[in-house]
């Protein structure tokens, strides 16, 4: 079994561009698939793929796992569907499934480019997994990667699965880039390509009988290119000066998505192949900017948090980790977070994580503030916002939805109108592969519906 964990597409768009004939990887994996919506159940502030994604694999609620924020998973104490299949015997492969609690399975594990502890299994995937979460993390910086990261990359791409395809793609990307910086927005479907590379790779290596491959990058395209997809739709259309190629991005990661499914369609034709996207996403007509620190160190210094103790750890959009040598020096660089103010509003979110962590970001998310000035208060030290923080690509225009999809392609064509809880996934799949499921999972698996209707049309 083949999992293609795509975040947060939508169905609508889906069946939009299929109906279009842009996507035939879509339509030939629809016609041989039980096609399910999915319910996360929950509502806004707990309907985020970090919350939904633990979800899918460890079969339990929200209210049972309790993982709030985008690097808590590996604070999950159940095990989750890779690791009761790993127990089983089944060799399994993991490939950057969002906030998971595996460490060490009968296989490999890669884990999210931000997870909290990170650490690949096994350990020869480590480098890799360092360059790569290091450009995901910062993504909205051109010069993310070093010379010497692009090198490591490349000669761990040779030796570990790298396809012609990938390398054109990539060196077309590139050329495009030296006549149009406007594009480099693409890079993000590249990656997908050359990930995807390293995926078919490790599980030909560890002979795995389950893995998941999971790709955030048309998510990304949908929070904040579709006003420039359908601006008719939004009171504010597409900003001034907006990259023309932006109108299509959202087509363009659909299409990428495509791709990656007739790949995997002809490298397992015998494997089911399933794909999950946990949430879906819907038109937002907003002026939510988000905002990163230009230098994590230039911010603490100008709120008066010495560097040398601390370790910055960048998670998604504008948050962040701040790691502590001590719960002291976590509790005065909490205090110290708390005086930095927008004029009269407060600049930071900060939350403690454990005694010696915070969790922080900018709290300001409207649109032009690069002629304000930050305040440390009671100091009246001050400094124009512009220097401590850059907009993160554009104002957001896409919000999370409920509604998911559940492609089973067992060979069975349905589409399925009631939708299921987004906790039936993880026991559907542990019965595919003949496990009960545990006490904890309160879902239902849907196999035994599925026999019931071939059967009755037999």
């Amino acid at each position: 079994m083949i999992v293609l964990e795509f975040n947060e597409l939508c169905s609508e768009l889906i069946s939009r561009f299929m109906a279009r004939g842009l996507l035939p990887g879509f339509s030939a994996l629809h016609q041989r698939s039980t096609v399910y919506t999915t319910d996360a159940g929950e509502k806004p502030p707990n309907l985020d793929p970090w919350i939904q994604w633990p979800s899918v694999h460890s079969g339990m609620t929200f209210s049972q796992h309790r993982i709030v924020n985008l690097g808590d998973g590996c604070t999950l104490r159940e095990k989750c569907i890779a690791e009761l299949l790993s127990d089983a015997g089944v060799p399994v492969g993991v490939f950057g499934s969002m906030n998971m609690n595996y460490r060490h399975l009968r296989g490999y594990f890669l884990p999210d480019p931000w997870h909290k502890i990170g650490t690949a299994s096994p350990a020869a995937l480590q480098p890799y997994y360092e360059i790569i979460s290091k450009q995901v993390q910062e993504s909205s910086r051109s010069d993310a990667l070093t010379l010497t990261d692009m090198t490591r990359l490349g000669w761990f791409m040779v030796r570990n699965g790298l396809t012609v395809g990938s390398v054109k793609a990539a060196a077309r990307q590139l050329l495009e880039e030296r006549r149009d910086a406007g594009i480099a927005w693409r890079r993000a479907s590249v990656l997908d390509d050359l990930q995807y590379d390293v995926f078919r790779c490790l599980n030909r290596r560890h002979q795995v009988r389950f893995a998941t491959f999971f790709c955030n990058s048309t998510a990304h395209y949908q929070h904040y290119y579709w006003r420039s997809m359908q601006p008719q739709s939004f009171q504010h259309g597409a900003p001034d000066g907006e990259h023309a190629s932006l109108a299509t991005a959202i087509q363009h990661g659909y299409q990428s998505m495509d791709r990656l499914i007739q790949r995997a369609l002809r490298d397992y034709p015998d494997a089911v192949i399933v794909l999950c996207t946990a949430l879906s996403q819907r038109p937002w007509d907003t002026t939510k900017c988000t905002y990163r620190p230009v230098e994590f160190e230039s911010l603490l210094r100008f709120a008066g948090i010495p560097t040398e103790s601390v370790v910055v750890k960048p998670v998604m959009a504008e948050q962040f980790y701040l790691d502590f040598a001590s719960a002291e020096a976590a509790r005065q660089a909490e205090v110290a977070l708390r005086t930095l103010y927008l004029e009269d509003r407060p600049l930071m979110y900060v939350s403690r994580e454990g005694d010696q962590t915070l969790f922080c970001g900018c709290d300001i998310t409207e649109a032009q503030l690069f002629d304000r000035q930050v305040t440390r208060r009671p100091h009246g030290v001050s400094k124009a916002f512009n220097e401590l923080f850059y907009i993160i690509h554009t104002v957001r225009s896409g919000r999370h939805d409920p509604l998911g999809s559940f492609w089973l392609g067992n060979g069975h064509h349905e589409v399925v109108a009631e939708p299921i809880s987004i906790t039936d996934i993880a026991p559907t799949i542990l019965e595919h592969f003949g496990l009960e499921s545990p006490a904890y999972m309160h879902g239902v698996s849907v196999w035994p519906r599925i026999v019931r209707k071939v059967s009755a049309t037999a």
